[in-house]
């Protein structure tokens, strides 16, 4: 691990200016407990933190996602700018209808910019992050009016806005999303444009890079001819696809690299640097610290942005940070002086079913990340109001296993319970839950 950081920290510095010094944004989401950990541990690498914290409701007032202003989180991102972020992703999807329907009118543009910038101004934050995604072309003038209304408003405050945006290399596509975001007016009215340059290939079509150089440097292009380069935010992915056909499914750094390990397979870089793999028929592209490296230097060293955004905080390679860390500094290529920090990831089930008055185990395990080797102390917490007992085997370290016992009494209601595995070495805490369907007794016949 220590030859790879060194041969990508050298790689970086003989392609970046040493006197560029970016700005640093991650987009954190509330539904995985790694990314907590990943920004209490490199919130120093960061320039701005974006949690995503808020939904646009249908009223056009702002909904609060779980986990939504958790104060341990807002603790880990102090030292950066607190920037949340709010999506028209209610019930898991975006909704470009929503947004028009909220912006349509003058007095919905109002009182939605009021609500958002008086949430700013209550709750101390640095600024808000616009994420209104699948935008229809006939709403481009309603989101533009919105967004430069928002902008007074916050700059008033001396509060910062971002608006993120869908990729595009012109202005010419007609279909939801890049139709109805105009970036020269965007542009001139915020502090900051995050354009998400991934996703090139994504699930429903053929397998592909996620974020090939090509495609990125007609992004940059673009971008550099319609908005203030000192306003563009890169963004770029930290996660993989697992394809079988057009279907993928999302992976993280850490599921990719124990998949590969797992079915035998070879990961390898192609000519755009992306890591990839096949096994039984499937195709896997995502990212690491050497296609992270690659995208980094391949863009900066033929366009002016002004920084990077990262989807997401809990998905990435670790070795990443120490990249992100150079980038924010301004280029330096000095290492480290302590080795990447040993971690482990909790592999088990997602669920199991059981009837009342019975018992059943589940058995988890942890994988090893940058040699960790510990064991890990293990606690099973029922939650929903479980009826009957839960209890563990023990500690766990790489190499061996442990058992979550669950044993409902005979009178527990049927339903839908979550137990809460926690494993913790030393100041390291991961967590899993496991979901347990209670289902009903089968009725004796009668005789």
């Amino acid at each position: 691990m220590r030859s790879r950081l060194m041969a990508l920290l050298l790689f970086f510095a003989a392609t970046i200016p040493a006197s560029a010094a970016y700005t640093i944004s991650v987009w954190i989401p509330t539904w995985d407990p790694n990314a907590l950990t990943t920004v209490q541990r490199h919130a120093g690498a960061m320039t701005e933190s974006n949690p995503g914290w808020y939904t646009l409701n249908a009223d056009g007032s702002i909904g609060r996602n779980s986990g939504a202003e958790d104060p341990t989180m807002r603790a880990a991102t102090t030292g950066t700018l607190l920037i949340p972020t709010i999506k028209n992703n209610a019930g898991g999807q975006f909704n470009g209808a929503l947004v028009a329907s909220v912006l349509g009118t003058a007095a919905g543009r109002e009182s939605h910019a009021e609500a958002l910038a008086q949430l700013v101004a209550t709750k101390g934050f640095d600024g808000i992050d616009i994420d209104y995604e699948l935008l229809p072309g006939a709403a481009r003038g309603a989101f533009t009016n919105f967004v430069q209304l928002l902008a007074i408003k916050l700059h008033a405050a001396g509060k910062k806005l971002s608006v993120t945006v869908v990729a595009k290399t012109s202005d010419s596509p007609t279909w939801d999303g890049p139709a109805g975001e105009d970036y020269p007016a965007l542009g001139a009215a915020v502090d900051s444009i995050k354009i998400m340059a991934y996703d090139k290939h994504y699930p429903g079509g053929p397998a592909g890079d996620i974020a090939p150089l090509a495609w990125l440097d007609q992004i940059a292009t673009y971008a550099e001819a319609t908005i203030p380069t000192s306003k563009i935010i890169f963004g770029l992915p930290w996660y993989g696809y697992d394809w079988a056909g057009t279907n993928a499914t999302g992976l993280t750094y850490d599921d990719a690299r124990h998949l590969a390990s797992n079915m035998g397979a070879t990961i390898t870089h192609d000519s755009d640097g992306e890591a990839t793999f096949t096994y039984s028929g499937r195709t896997v592209y995502f990212e690491d610290a050497t296609s992270y490296s690659t995208k980094v230097s391949y863009v900066t060293s033929r366009h002016r942005i002004a920084g990077f955004a990262h989807w997401r905080a809990g998905a990435e390679d670790p070795a990443i940070w120490d990249i992100v860390s150079n980038l924010k500094s301004g280029g330096s290529t000095s290492v480290p002086a302590t080795p990447l920090p040993k971690d482990f990831s909790i592999n088990g089930p997602a669920s199991l079913q059981i009837r009342p008055g019975t018992t059943q185990n589940a058995t988890f395990t942890i994988a090893a990340i940058n040699g960790f080797n510990d064991a890990a102390t293990v606690t099973a917490v029922p939650m929903d109001g479980f009826s009957g007992n839960v209890t563990t085997s023990g500690s766990v370290r790489p190499g061996t296993t442990t058992i979550v016992t669950i044993s409902p009494s005979a009178v527990a209601r049927p339903g839908n319970y979550r137990i809460q595995v926690t494993m913790t070495s030393g100041a390291v805490t991961h967590q899993a839950t496991l979901t347990v369907t209670i289902v009903a007794q089968r009725q004796r016949a009668v005789r």
